[in-house]
């Protein structure tokens, strides 16, 4: 039987999949599949990272860019990962702000489980 998180990583892999094939049909994300990953998954991390002085379609660029690291204008799945890291990173930060319970327990109360040495979070 699966692990919670074996299913959630199956879930980011077919997800990949599933932008990657549109066209051409291989394993990398072009900037048009890209896009549409971002716009159809993605919109609460868009919005919350997104800088004022950029509107969507250039922040989108922006991160296929900055994850594009062999610059051949594609996204293989490991390049991906860039952009899912932000994206899960803020979605965790989110999650401190649903109050006390929004679905997973952090340990008994008054419990830190660290968020680094960056976080105003105890």
């Amino acid at each position: 039987m699966k692990t919670q998180l074996e299913k959630a990583l199956e879930c980011v892999v077919d997800i990949y999949h599933r932008y990657c094939i549109l066209d051409p049909q291989d394993d990398f994300l072009q900037f048009k599949e890209f896009r549409k990953l971002m716009k159809e998954q993605a919109q609460p991390f868009i919005k919350d990272t997104k800088p004022s002085n950029l509107d969507e379609e250039a922040y989108i660029k922006q991160l296929f860019q900055q994850a594009d690291t062999d610059q051949n204008n594609c996204l293989k799945f490991t390049e991906f990962l860039y952009v899912f890291g932000e994206a899960l990173n803020d979605t965790h930060n989110r999650s401190h702000d649903l109050g006390e319970d929004h679905g997973h327990s952090h340990g008994p109360p008054g419990h830190s489980h660290g968020h680094g040495p960056h976080s105003s979070r105890q």
